[in-house]
């Protein structure tokens, strides 16, 4: 691959306007350049044609991404397809120029390149070929991880406004022959609900709404395979994100001649925007990764450079976090906080977390009706303030941290009464409420200091606290800013989120030792844009470990197991060992009542802690590996293994840990490995054939806790673990270690 290349000189970028005279761009000498972007397993080429226009000629691997040599440049499909250039295609660029047109036909500038601490930085420019509006197609490659981050700049170098309809981030051309889109989306409760599905002729449009808790809606990354359904190890397969903070969108597209396309980005619609005279506009970023052999090499990819590059402190240990909402609600006192941190304490727990309930004077917090907004400690719940349980959770060796909700308000609050025109609403139309609660309009510079405010003031009640949950309970359902000029409305569902994210930036520049959690309704915010802000992630509200399986199966495709918050409930009613087993396959944690628990349930409780402290490296750090499939089925199983696991020879230690989970009832469900194969056992992979391994059931709460037994790789993969005996719902976790 070329890492950098030579740049083609081409005429200035809006040498001469939309009524100048024509450009004389791409022109023959521009005929037959190649730009070459390496990704490491993921790379693109692009090449200029006799038409001066930008085609993707390759896609893939190193094999994938080499074209036909006898196929003329012009007749390979364009890098960016705009409104105007291919009738009968769904575009990725749509304009009106002040002049009405609504049309771009862009031809090659230049393409320059240079090197970032990781890989290159790619920019490509081309200009509307009889006007001055300008768009650069931009890459940044991670060839250690196998990805590259693609995104697109426009600026109107027109000498008069238009209107920039859509621009989309990346809109990769890709094979057809048997294609199939798998995304995720379900609601509130019901996060990363999987769909697959064979693409058709046409368009399948995905995208979330809302703008604020989209990710309940659709989780920001698909999954498309463009010859037959991948499995977990086999296919090829293309995964895309969109890093972004609001609502996002895919449209996938089969052409009129079988040809496929995925665009990717920011939902367009509603969210066009006023370009002035010379004005700039960023799309946000996708994250692309590729395998030809199948989806779990993609994900393994994406969990990596999350950890390295997008989620702060992402290879640092996350603590075993103690909530206390299931166990108390808003019902909270000095003495009853304090005896729930002792049972805290006594289980293990690193980190308690105080939720929602400890704030509002006037109007006290003793339901979801009002308070929200009023960030003083309620005196009535807690006489002399919050000083006394956070010293008793630090007198008991463990962690601090609070609940806040910045972002709302409840009508019903003392912040609201005296400045009820800082919510997002529409002049003149009826206010309508969710959750008894309204948004603030963070594009108000006054209501951003305000959210600052919060965060200061929290942290400030005591110098221990070391950690927040941030929670968003409500999306925007009147789309109106009164600091935007009315021919500028619909910028609010990006200018909103461009705020949100500042103000989470500096948030984290003036608390840098602050941990902070992402909790939207729970997995409302699973993108990459609002958690490179954060340290980790409420998965889901649905804390039922049935469901938790799949909610983390499904959330496990774009994020690593550290940043997916697990913890043990009373949801469902579920046994305690086959709960803490679920919760021990992500960031562990309890949130239940530990006053509540049975002695057996403490000693399951205890057991459960000591096993994630031994292989908390793993799960958090580990290359996960998704073994069986529990969508549709009534059994999954995964598997987390060290780096490298198969050449390391006489390392001491867990190298392994294996979950197996029975959802259902075993006679109902067609219990089926991920290429739909049977599975009676349950295999573990990537482990040195002929060394031999210690195996030691660690399932919290089981019979056969604590019992090994040693076996080869090779019969680790063939003849593998046993599933769980009778009786459902039930788990297994096994710790794998090289023998002595």
């Amino acid at each position: 691959m070329i890492d950098v290349l030579v740049e083609a000189h081409g005429p200035n970028l809006g040498a001469r306007g939309r009524h100048g005279a024509p450009l004389g761009l791409g022109s023959p000498a521009m005929a037959g350049e190649r730009i070459e972007i390496d990704g490491g397993r993921i790379g693109l080429v692009l090449g200029v044609g006799t038409d001066g226009r930008l085609h993707q000629l390759g896609l893939g691997d190193q094999q994938g991404r080499q074209p036909d040599p006898a196929f003329p440049v012009s007749l390979f499909p364009l890098a960016l397809p705009t409104h105007g250039e291919e009738a009968r295609r769904a575009p990725a660029l749509r304009v009106t120029h002040a002049d009405g047109s609504p049309s771009l036909r862009l031809v090659f500038v230049r393409a320059t390149a240079q090197p970032h601490p990781f890989g290159q930085e790619h920019r490509i420019e081309l200009v509307d070929r009889v006007g001055g509006f300008e768009v650069a197609v931009c890459f940044r490659t991670w060839p250690d991880h196998d990805l590259i981050e693609q995104w697109v700049e426009v600026r109107n170098g027109d000498d008069a406004p238009c209107t920039l309809h859509q621009v989309a981030s990346a809109s990769p051309a890709l094979g057809a022959a048997d294609p199939y889109l798998t995304h995720w989306g379900g609601g509130w409760a019901n996060e990363w609900s999987e769909t697959t599905e064979r693409l058709v002729r046409g368009t399948k449009t995905v995208a979330s709404a809302g703008g604020v808790r989209s990710s309940l809606h659709l989780a920001p990354v698909v999954l498309w395979s463009p010859d037959g359904r991948a499995t977990e190890t086999d296919g090829a397969v293309l995964a895309v994100s969109v890093a972004w903070g609001g609502d996002v969108r895919f449209d996938a597209e089969i052409g009129p001649h079988g040809q496929g396309r995925l665009v990717a980005g920011l939902q367009h619609l509603g969210a066009e925007r006023r370009l002035e005279p010379g004005e700039t506009f960023a799309s946000p970023p996708a994250v692309l990764a590729w395998s030809d052999h199948g989806v779990g090499a993609t994900s393994r990819a994406l969990h990596c450079w999350v950890r390295d590059h997008v989620v702060r402190d992402g290879n640092r240990n996350r603590a075993i976090v103690f909530n206390n909402w299931e166990a108390m609600g808003f019902s909270l006192t000095t003495e009853t906080v304090c005896a729930v941190i002792d049972g805290a304490a006594d289980l293990g727990a690193e980190l308690f977390l105080l939720d929602d309930g400890w704030f509002g004077d006037a109007f006290p917090r003793n339901d979801d009706t009002q308070g929200l907004g009023d960030w003083v400690v309620d005196a009535r719940k807690f006489p002399g303030g919050l000083g006394p349980v956070v010293q008793h959770a630090i007198d008991r060796g463990i962690r601090f941290g609070l609940w806040v909700e910045p972002e709302m308000v409840n009508p019903r609050s003392e912040i609201y009464q005296a400045h009820p025109d800082w919510v997002i609403a529409e002049p003149g139309r009826e206010r309508r409420e969710e959750r008894q609660q309204l948004v603030l309009d963070v594009c108000r510079p006054e209501v951003a200091d305000f959210v600052l405010e919060v965060i200061d003031q929290t942290l400030a009640l005591h110098p221990e606290i070391s950690y927040l949950k941030w929670d968003a309970n409500r999306d925007i359902s009147e789309s109106g800013s009164a600091v935007l000029p009315a021919d500028q409305q619909s910028h609010l569902p990006v200018d909103r989120v461009r705020a949100t994210l500042a103000i989470m930036d500096e948030v984290a520049r003036r608390h840098p030792t602050i941990e902070l959690m992402l909790c939207a309704s729970g997995g409302g915010r699973s993108d990459l844009a609002n958690l490179a802000r954060f340290h980790e992630l409420w998965t889901s509200d649905n804390t039922d470990p049935v469901d938790r399986v799949r909610i983390q199966w499904g959330a496990s495709h774009l994020l690593p197991a550290s940043v997916l918050g697990a913890h043990v409930t009373r949801w469902g009613q579920r046994p305690m060992p086959f709960a803490c087993a679920v919760a021990l396959s992500a960031r562990f944690g309890f949130d239940i009542d530990p006053r509540s628990l049975t002695g057996e349930e403490r000693e399951t409780a205890a057991q459960a802690v000591a096993t994630y402290r031994s292989i908390r490296a793993l799960v958090q750090f580990g290359d996960l590996h998704r073994l069986v499939s529990p969508i549709g089925t009534g059994r999954g199983a995964l598997a987390f293994l060290a780096p490298r696991v198969g050449e390391q020879r006489g390392t001491e230690g867990p190298i392994a840990v294996v979950f197996a989970f029975v959802l259902d009832n075993q006679e109902d469900h067609h219990t089926a490995s991920d290429d739909g194969r049977e599975s009676p056992v349950v295999s573990v992979p990537g482990l040195d054939p002929d060394r031999r391994y210690t195996v030691v059931d660690r399932t919290p709460g089981d019979v056969n806790h604590g019992q090994a037994f040693t076996a080869l790789g090779r019969d680790l993969a063939a003849t593998g673990l046993q599933w769980p005996g009778p009786g459902w719902p039930s788990a297994k976790v096994w710790v794998v270690s090289s023998h002595r």
